[in-house]
């Protein structure tokens, strides 16, 4: 059965969680549920076939949203139909708020299912949470060329030098996922000024994390544009048809604690080439 949550839980991630007012009286049916385009069809039906693949005698099967004790936050449950007649409920684990459009799980930070990423559903973005998975491992070259086996996107790296240490900002915008999404992320890591560790870079720490905003578009939409946030990497990902990664264009503002460390930043920034960077106070503007 875990098995068969976590293929249902990416289904409705996926097609995505529309944004229509929901109220507490009475769980939500699957109708709640919408899908984006010709993507999938009636979500409903999306559920048998997988459910029905995993196992027999599972029919009719439905995704709703069940009350919980706060009005705006609603767990998300599947209901299903076995072949003599027994209804079968699972709590799968994670909730919808209908005010903010995040979907999530309980260990909010780490991602839903620990993915490391949560999705809102009223702008249908994908984005990483703070304490996701791959905090831990930090950065080196080689996850990128690792990455070109299942993403196709252009990156620019960017190094300054401050408070003792050796510093990295990487920005990143093309397709994710086997071309299935559109995106874009921009990265702070940081290493001791004499580094033994080779190409490797550590994500900042808490105290080392900054405000950072992030807009991915290109002339025909904009794809999403998320609001500064305090992190150490600024994420965003929408399904959309495969593009050119070069045909992106990439917004991000990245506000620094004290003007040497945003001086030292911008003056690295502004040496690199397609890269137009703005300082207003501690604040770097960038658009690449």
């Amino acid at each position: 059965m875990k098995k068969i949550i976590s293929v249902i839980m990416s289904i409705v991630m996926l097609f995505g969680i529309t944004s229509v007012a929901v109220t507490a009286e009475e769980p939500q049916t699957a109708s709640t549920f919408s899908t984006m385009g010709d993507l999938a069809g009636d979500i409903n039906k999306a559920l048998d076939r997988i459910l029905g693949y995993f196992g027999e005698g599972v029919n009719n099967s439905e995704i709703f949203l069940e009350p919980t004790d706060d009005p705006d936050v609603f767990k998300i449950c599947l209901r299903f139909e076995e072949n003599d007649g027994d209804i079968q409920k699972h709590n799968l684990g994670a909730y919808y708020n209908a005010k903010t459009g995040e979907v999530y799980s309980d260990d909010y930070e780490k991602g839903i299912f620990g993915t490391g990423f949560n999705y809102n559903a009223i702008t249908k973005v994908f984005y990483a949470m703070n304490e996701c998975w791959h905090r831990a491992f930090g950065f080196t070259p080689f996850y990128d060329l690792l990455a070109k086996l299942a993403f196709d996107y252009t990156t620019t790296r960017i190094f300054f030098d401050y408070g003792g240490k050796e510093w990295m900002v990487q920005l990143w915008k093309g397709n994710y996922f086997f071309n299935l999404f559109v995106g874009g992320e921009v990265g702070i890591y940081n290493r001791p000024a004499i580094s033994t560790i080779g190409f490797k870079y550590n994500c900042v720490s808490d105290e080392e994390m900054v405000p950072m905003s992030i807009k991915i578009s290109d002339k025909n939409r904009v794809y999403f544009d998320r609001e500064p946030y305090l992190c150490w990497w600024a994420t965003g990902f929408v399904i959309a048809d495969r593009v050119q990664p070069k045909s992106l264009t990439m917004e991000t503002s990245i506000e620094f604690p004290d003007q040497e460390m945003c001086d030292a930043f911008a003056a690295a920034a502004s040496k690199k080439r397609g890269v137009k960077c703005e300082v207003e106070g501690t604040t770097v503007y960038i658009v690449w």
